[in-house]
């Protein structure tokens, strides 16, 4: 009996966020609306008629400002709900995320019968670990890590966890090492265990996981200096690039019946070398000359790998 009232107490708190998440979603996109109109939106978009008293919306609505850290206000005279600060949920990226992400999952779910239609990329795994490395995050206390490093065996680790980042399909936790005290990158799905320690750490809040990635494009930093890069792009591939930017800095600055020509201003590391590298024949860095001189180094020892010199 006890574990069916456990069950149900879930179940109720799993429907509450998710409505809190697709309120927020609705009244950005609508903009402000009636309680009546919310409910019967609701109920088109699960397809099934429901009927929420003013106290479970007033529960409801402050479960989404929890989760967003928004006011969503009340126009008495409209009898209109709207979020004020939109812009305080549409600039961040996780909030961002978890509206894309909730908003798709619960339109595809309820669309099982296409699932041999919908095509979907996964993560490479490691989505267990979420769970406890941020309610460490959240309590300020170290975890005990069990990693393995593609090139070593399994070794223990206590980390301070600092930051969450999901880039090209792996999450990735950016820690210290208690040990050395400097800051290291763990890839989730080479994370054998996590468990949560007695450890304290103080998080300094000197900038947010958005400020500290700024000016680099992937997980991968290194001391650089920040530098304007301008890059020219065929107009094919170059439609892609415009309108899912290799980076927040990047505009068009010339166009023409054959190419683009963009510029960025960030710290070219290895993961952007890669991502340039990935475009082929398609892109050429046109400035800084250092960049330029790196991306040549590899277009040459792949063409020594495809055309070897003949040494006979």
């Amino acid at each position: 009996m006890q574990y069916h009232i456990i069950f149900a107490e879930k179940l109720k708190e799993t429907m509450k966020t998710e409505f809190a998440i697709w309120l927020v979603s609705y009244l950005i996109r609508r903009g402000p609306d009636t309680q009546e109109n919310i409910i019967n939106e609701w109920s088109k978009h699960i397809n099934e008629d429901v009927e929420i008293h003013r106290n479970t919306f007033g529960n409801y609505r402050r479960k989404a400002e929890e989760l967003f850290g928004t006011e969503i206000s009340y126009n008495p005279g409209t009898k209109e709900y709207y979020i004020e600060d939109k812009d305080l949920i549409t600039h961040n990226a996780m909030y961002r995320w978890l509206l894309q992400s909730v908003s798709a999952s619960n339109v595809i779910s309820r669309r099982s019968r296409l699932k041999d239609r919908i095509m979907l990329e996964t993560s490479s795994g490691g989505e267990e670990f979420i769970e406890p490395i941020t309610e460490a995050m959240e309590n300020g206390v170290c975890i005990e890590l069990v990693y393995e490093a593609f090139w070593d065996e399994p070794k223990e680790r206590i980390v301070e966890p600092y930051y969450i980042k999901l880039f090209k399909r792996r999450w990735y936790l950016i820690g210290k090492r208690r040990d050395k005290g400097e800051f290291r990158t763990y890839c989730f799905d080479r994370i054998k265990s996590v468990s949560l320690s007695d450890i304290k750490f103080k998080f300094r809040k000197e900038q947010s996981a958005e400020t500290l990635f700024y000016d680099y494009y992937g997980i991968i930093q290194y001391p650089v200096e920040k530098e304007r890069v301008v890059i020219k792009v065929t107009c094919e591939q170059g439609m892609y690039i415009k309108t899912l930017p290799l980076h927040h800095s990047q505009k068009l600055i010339h166009q023409d019946d054959d190419y683009m020509t963009f510029e960025l201003y960030l710290k070219p590391c290895y993961d952007f070398v890669k991502e340039l590298l990935s475009w082929g024949s398609e892109l050429e860095v046109i400035s800084p000359e250092s960049l330029r001189e790196e991306v040549n180094k590899y277009t040459k020892e792949m063409c020594e790998i495809y055309n070897p010199k003949d040494n006979g």
